[in-house]
Parts: C-alpha cells; structure tokens; sequence
C-alpha cells in the first residue's frame, strides 16, 4: 500500500493501495461485469442488510452502488469504482461507520483504515482504492463529528474512550458481521491499515484487541498521543517566551543543509538529501551561531538554543524523567516552528484542556512540567496511550505487525518507535535481547524510512507497499527481509522515478555495496547496524531503571 501524508493539521489519513504489487501475491480475483440479474440479487441482498440485527447498532443505510464513478458523502468523487453495497450504520450512542462490500470483485479479504488527527469523519479516501483492489473494507468517525470546533467531545468519557480505544475494535466486530450476512461466509484474512492517529489506532488493535487482525501495518503511530501533546507545548511555550528564536523557512534550510553537510555521506553516499541513519550525528548547533558583525549564513543565539530545544528530550523538569524523544537531525527542513507550529497547539490545548484540567479555557501557556506532566500521565495517558510492551497474544494467535516511521517526520519524532520497539525486547521474559530480537522478528518488525516524513512523503524513497508485505507474511509465511521504497518526482507515481532505496527491519540499516548507481535499490543491502543497536538498549534500560519505584 502506498500512503499519502495527511495535512499538517492531522486531516483524514490518505491511503492508496499499491494495486500492482498486490498482482504480485498471485491472491487477486478476476470477475466479469455483472449481469442484470446478478445485479438485482446484489440489489436485493444489500437492502436486506438494514434488517439485520447487530448488538448495540442501528444499520441506517444499505444500498447497491452501480459501477463507476461514486461520490461520497463528503463530495468528494472516486473514479471507476467497482459494484459495491454500501453499508451505513451507528453503534450506540453516537460512533458512526460505512461498510462497502464488493459484490463481483471481492478477494476474500477484509481490510479495516484509519483516521487522522482527532478524525471525526469517515476515510473514504483510504476505503476508496481499498475497494478497487478488491477488498471489502470499513471505516468510522470514531464516535464523533469533525464539525465540533469545540472539540466538546472530549470532555464526553464514552465519547473520548471511543477515539482514544475502542472505536476501530467496535467498527470491526460490526463490520465482520454484516460482511458475513452479505456473503454469507466470513472473510478469509482480515487486514488494519493507517497512520498517524491511524497508527496509534493499529496499536490499540494489537495491544487490547488481538483477535480482530491478522495483519496489521502501523505507520508513523501516534501511539504516545498524550506524550506527542507536551512535545507540541515543549516547542511552543519556547517559542512565546522567546519569540525571536523561531526559525523561518530560510533558517530552518541553512540548519538543514549545514547537518547534511557535516553527517551526510557516513553511509558510502554523498549527496543524498537526507541522512540515513541520524543517530550517527552529533553536530553542534552553536557553531552556526552568528559571530559579532555577522548577520548572513547563520542563526541568532535565540535560535540556536530553539534548535538545541527541539533536539533535546521533552523531560519533566522536576524529576528529570524522559517524556517523548527530541526531533532528528536530518529533519530541520521540515519542522513546524513558526506560525504552523503554533496552530499545532490547538490539539493540545483542546485534548489536555478538557480531558486533564477539565477546563475548555484552559491556557496551553500555564503548562507546569512537573506537576501537570503527573496529572497527564494519571488522568490521559492510559485512556488514550497503547504503549503496553506485552504483545503475546497478538503473537500467539498468530498476527503479523509492521511498523514504519519516517526519520524526517515534522509532527513526531522518529526516535519514539525505536524506543517503544527496544523496550518489547527488554520486557520479554527469559530472554536476552538478542534472542528477543530473533523472538519478535518473528511477528513484529520495525522499519525506519531515512528521509521519511509523516506517514508519507518526505525527502527520501517514501513510496513502498506495506500491505502487500503483511500479507505475504500473514498468507504465506513470508518475512519481509526489506521492503524497497521509490522517491518520484513530486512524490507523484505517474512521474519518473528519482531513486530507490531498501528500507530494512530494525536494527538493519542499508549500506552501499560499493558498485552500482547510487539511486537504484539493487546498489544497497541490508546490514545489521549492531553498535546504534547496543546504544538504544543501553539507553531503553538507563530509563527503565530510573522509572523503576525506590523502596
């Protein structure tokens, strides 16, 4: 599947499917254009739905949508769509969702998306292409309208337990029985993609609900949600006290260009527009402070320790305790640190304000980071958090799980799933972490997208299909040893492509062999990066240790 970035405020995750590599799997079904009478009985069977009985769920619409171009609900038009039932339904009391079911061109197969940000609407951008590959697919709003600028349903405990856990498990419980009814068979495999708010929501699948998938592909999980929201404040409360240190376009640029500079080509390649792994730089920012009599080419002291803010860890100023990973370098030219940043306050401001303070006037800029970060941690983080390390029974029953995180992300910082990935291995019973490591391989894998943005997009190769590699692995038993990712010009497929590199599973990192063009994936392999290896678990321990309650 290939993901498209949402927009900056965390809108509806785009997803479209990688049709061709799907071809690939040899699992497509090839159907003809249906025949009248096919088509009434679709007909027939699809309004029949709305006399289904569904716990808890009131089926408000079923209708036989014809071939061809279909506009959504929203006005938005899908070309060249295949014969679906279109299925609308309402869980009580308030968590809306769609079911479109292929009536002709089903493979067998049930694929649930994502949402993005606080969400609030249905994906019909991801169920659009989901269908044409031939899936029966579903989304939902997760208990609430995006037309709330108030955000009041934070404030709502079933309606915030909803978008925070248990939306996508009472979506797909609902969704599998009325695909069931239609068919009258259940779905061979059943798959959950999404990004973003939609990654977090992949997690909360495999942590608390690991029945309901059997592959599921978690992109750039906003899994620390609550944590993501004192980092968005950690940013901005630097940004009020010192408005001059923020950094325009033009800065951020020089800072970028200058990191290239210093840590770019350790990996046998110069040139690249990204770093490859940003945990090998250590470059000091001070040294492009502006010297006496010098206004051009550098950045201001308050600038400078901006930047050095961004970098740093979001830490609770009483205790010292890590709360959330500093940003990367290699991802200056994408940060929001000015005006865009500043809207970024507005989830924060509405998600802390009415689900910690209890005060929908709350302002962002009181934010105490010792005992507000305990209030966070107390009254949010387990509601809307699925950072548990125990996954056995997602594992047990078999499930595959691939996570991607773009080391240039602009919104989350890359380092987060590698921290939440080492701390799997550490917490695993009876193990040292490298058989730990060989253990969770085995249905869990973790690649990092150098150059990588937001659930897409992003400087470097960013276009790959994670969706076909969770299915060969969950249908025939295939482990992704790499998954090649495509950079296009303009990051559109119609245009050439730019180059291609591998993106391997951690803690594998591609290395240059030594021959061969340097844009071509074929030039590359995976090599096993054992030192950055140690350093994150030493790391993942040393925190560990410090959360660890005194006697």
């Amino acid at each position: 599947m290939t993901v498209r970035r949402p927009g900056s405020s965390g809108g509806t995750l785009r997803v479209l499917v990688g049709i061709a590599s799907l071809f690939a799997l040899s699992l497509q079904i090839v159907g003809a254009a249906p025949s009248a009478a096919d088509t009434d009985a679709g007909s027939a069977r699809c309004e029949e739905l709305t006399e289904l009985s569904v716990p808890d769920t009131e089926i408000t619409a079923s209708e036989l949508v014809p071939a061809g171009d279909y506009v959504d609900a929203e006005g938005t038009v899908h070309r060249d769509l295949p014969e679906f039932c279109r299925v609308a339904a309402t869980v009580a009391p308030s968590l809306k969702f769609e079911v479109w079911l292929p009536t002709v061109t089903w493979n067998e197969r049930f694929l649930g998306v994502g949402n993005g940000g606080f969400a609030g609407n249905i994906s019909y951008d991801a169920m659009a292409p989901a269908l044409s590959a031939g899936y029966a697919t579903a989304s939902t709003d997760t208990g609430h309208s995006d037309t709330d600028s108030t955000n009041s349903w934070i404030s709502n405990p079933t309606q915030l337990e909803m978008w925070g856990r248990t939306s996508i498990h009472l979506m797909t419980v609902r969704a599998k029985q009325i695909l069931t009814a239609f068919n009258e068979k259940a779905p061979k495999f059943s798959y959950f993609e999404g990004g973003s708010t939609g990654g977090r929501q992949a997690m909360d699948q495999a942590e608390f609900f690991p029945n309901d998938y059997d592959g599921i592909v978690s992109h750039s999980p906003g899994m620390d949600y609550s944590h993501v929201m004192m980092a968005v404040l950690w940013t901005a409360q630097r940004l009020a006290e010192s408005p001059s240190g923020a950094l325009d376009g033009g800065d951020r640029k020089l800072l970028n260009d200058t990191v290239l500079a210093a840590c770019g080509g350790r990996d046998g390649v110069a040139g690249d527009p990204f770093l490859n792994d940003p945990r090998d730089c250590h470059y000091k920012v001070k040294r492009l402070e502006c010297r006496s009599g010098t206004s051009a080419g550098c950045l201001t002291a308050e600038q400078v320790r901006t930047a050095e803010h961004v970098y740093a860890k979001v830490a609770n100023q009483g205790t010292g305790e890590h709360i959330y990973p500093g940003f990367a370098y290699g991802s200056e030219a994408a940060w929001n640190f000015t005006a865009e940043r500043q809207a970024l306050v507005s989830y924060p401001q509405a998600l802390l304000g009415r689900a910690v303070f209890d005060d929908p006037q709350w302002d962002w800029r009181s934010f105490d980071w010792d005992e507000d970060v305990n209030l966070v941690e107390e009254k949010l983080s387990p509601k809307i958090d699925p950072t548990r390390t125990d996954l056995s029974k997602f594992d047990a029953r078999g499930g595959k799980l691939i996570m991607t995180q773009g080391w240039a992300d602009p919104f989350q910082s890359g380092s987060l799933p590698i921290e939440y990935y080492t701390r799997v291995l550490l917490e695993r019973n009876g193990s040292t972490v490298r058989s730990a490591l060989r253990d969770v391989q085995e249905f869990y894998r973790l690649f990092m997208i150098p150059g990588g943005g937001h659930v897409s997009g992003g400087v470097g190769p960013n276009s790959f299909d994670a969706l076909a590699a969770v299915r060969a692995w969950v249908e025939q038993g295939i482990a992704p040893k790499q998954m090649v990712a495509t950079k296009y010009e303009n990051d559109r497929p119609e245009n050439r492509v730019v180059m291609s590199r591998p993106l391997c599973p951690y803690p594998q990192i591609a290395g240059y062999v030594g021959a061969g063009p340097t844009t071509e994936a074929s030039s590359f392999r995976c090599e096993n990066d054992w030192g950055d290896f140690a350093e994150d678990v030493a790391r993942e321990q040393q925190r560990m240790q410090l959360r660890e309650p005194s006697n």
